[in-house]
């Protein structure tokens, strides 16, 4: 019994131990001397999923590069504190729907190519006497199909005379496949039958779990994150944690942070993104705005020198570029925007430790977006709208 109390005791000793320095890191080492990453929690408004409005959060990343988010009252990364629903007289207003391309945590919320394209746009529209407002709608992780929900549910509302949508290459492999994460399930799908129709499966309200859990602490974000681990374990993660088999031991099946084996089913993916461009379309027209859907470039083949051909994910951009053509939508494919700038600097487009755009991929963007919208005919003058004005006087993203 002697022996036993002994025991128990070095055990609460350890416990105790252990809670002590758990503590330690979690409220002193990881917050003033190694200060971690701090988390957007996620939340489902109008049946979106979006960010917990009104967080701000601080990013460390692997390199020392920091980088700071604002989620204004509707829940979006933006400059706007909210969202105006009424319209102004002489105000061009343009709607951004995408993933985290466009909701852009790498880098700070003014630093976002939506920002860009606001500061773009209003060096030349002042000169007619008109301004630009810039709104964004971005979660990360979101696919085509999601946009297409977000703009039904969330964007219309805003009346906006443009609506971009920023494509990316994994977002269309993902607008129909079911993949295992935090709230993947709050993503709308658009699934391909056999018999040729298209079925929209709606998305769920997003419910926080274990791994919500897990994030709130620092402990785990500076371990998982901050080093590199994420990056390191996401395979094993995928397979046994959410259960799916994405990016799993195969690095050599990876081009533009995409998984090319999910990517070679044309037929499916031409299928789901015609539908999208068909309804995105439809909207437009029954709306009154432009649509002009933009396409990441091809990187590799920037930096290579090599053919876009050459590489499997590069064919995304020709069949993206061919279904708008055949639907006479208004299309930018990056990938001369990007390799004109290179040959002339010389400079990436992405940081060290992740593939999305850095602070010059996103000026790149906003300026060659910027001069795209102002030659889509019939844009300008802006038209004359009986909105009553609103008291805020700035414009922007």
């Amino acid at each position: 019994m002697k022996r036993f109390r002994v025991n128990l005791g070095n055990i609460a000793l350890l416990g105790a131990t252990l809670l002590g320095m758990f503590l330690l890191f979690e409220h002193v080492i990881f917050r003033y001397v190694l200060p971690t990453s701090d988390v957007l929690p996620n939340v489902s408004l109008n049946n979106v999923v979006r960010y917990l409005p009104g967080t701000r959060a601080t990013f460390y990343a692997p390199d020392g590069h920091v980088s700071h988010v604002q989620i204004n009252a509707d829940g979006w990364n933006s400059q706007w504190p909210s969202y105006p629903v009424e319209r102004r007289p002489g105000y061009l207003r343009i709607a951004v729907i995408g993933d985290s391309y466009v909701q852009a945590s790498q880098v700070d919320t003014d630093e976002a190519f939506p920002a860009v394209l606001a500061r773009e746009l209003n060096k030349t529209l002042a000169q007619q006497g008109l301004q630009a407002e810039v709104l964004r709608f971005a979660v990360d992780g979101a696919p085509l199909s999601q946009y297409l929900h977000m703009l039904r549910r969330e964007v219309l509302k805003y009346r906006p005379d443009v609506v971009v949508v920023q494509l990316i290459h994994n977002d269309f492999d993902e607008s129909y496949r079911f993949l295992r994460g935090r709230y993947t399930s709050s993503f709308m799908k658009v699934i391909p039958e056999e018999d040729g129709r298209i079925r929209e499966v709606p998305p769920e309200d997003f419910r926080p779990g274990l791994a919500d859990a897990l994030r709130n602490l620092r402990s785990f974000r500076y371990f998982y994150y901050q080093t590199g681990l994420v990056h390191k374990v996401k395979g094993l993660v995928d397979r046994y944690f959410w259960g799916g088999n994405e990016y799993f031991g195969d690095a050599d099946m990876i081009s533009s942070a995409v998984d090319i084996r999910a990517v070679r089913d044309h037929a499916k993916i031409r299928a789901v993104t015609g539908y999208v461009f068909a309804e995105m379309k439809r909207l437009s027209q029954e709306h009154d705005f432009h649509l002009l859907f933009a396409m990441d470039g091809l990187r590799e083949a920037v930096y290579s020198g090599r053919p876009r051909s050459t590489y499997e994910v590069g064919r995304l951009n020709d069949l993206v570029g061919t279904l708008a053509k055949a639907q006479n939508l208004n299309f930018l494919d990056l990938q001369e925007t990007f390799d004109a700038d290179y040959k002339r600097r010389k400079k990436r487009f992405e940081f060290s430790w992740d593939w999305h755009w850095n602070e010059l991929g996103h000026r790149l963007v906003g300026q060659a977006l910027a001069q795209r919208i102002l030659a889509l005919p019939g844009l300008l003058p802006v038209r004359k709208r009986p909105h009553p004005r609103l008291s805020r006087n700035s414009a922007g993203d």
